[in-house]
């Protein structure tokens, strides 16, 4: 059953997610080499999320601007917003997750 975050990636067809769930370092490097390309230099360590709902996650998706936009509005999905998708939402998506398909997302 899809386990989905606020901004709509479902938890468990993200590498990061499984690897936590799995303990899989070498997932984990996987993850780590996808986001260094980005620009993003996550430690190994820090590669541990339980999903969006959890207070387990890496410190790449604190602050997230869109659980925090969903929680103010009473949210549990950005789907749930009458804006949705927001012109934040999709830049995002377009930026980030896209082209995360098939390499931290499955």
């Amino acid at each position: 059953m899809p386990m989905n975050s606020m901004c709509g990636i479902d938890c468990t067809r993200c590498k990061t997610f499984r690897a936590t769930l799995g303990n899989d370092d070498g997932t984990r490097r996987e993850v780590q080499a996808y986001y260094r390309e980005i620009g993003i230099d996550i430690e190994l360590e820090d590669l541990h999320c339980l999903g969006c709902g959890s207070n387990e996650q890496m410190p790449a998706c604190a602050g997230c601007p869109y659980r925090k936009c969903g929680e103010e509005k009473g949210l549990r999905r950005c789907a749930e917003c009458g804006e949705y998708p927001c012109a934040s939402l999709q830049w995002y998506t377009e930026t980030y997750i896209k082209p995360s398909i098939g390499r931290i997302i499955s």
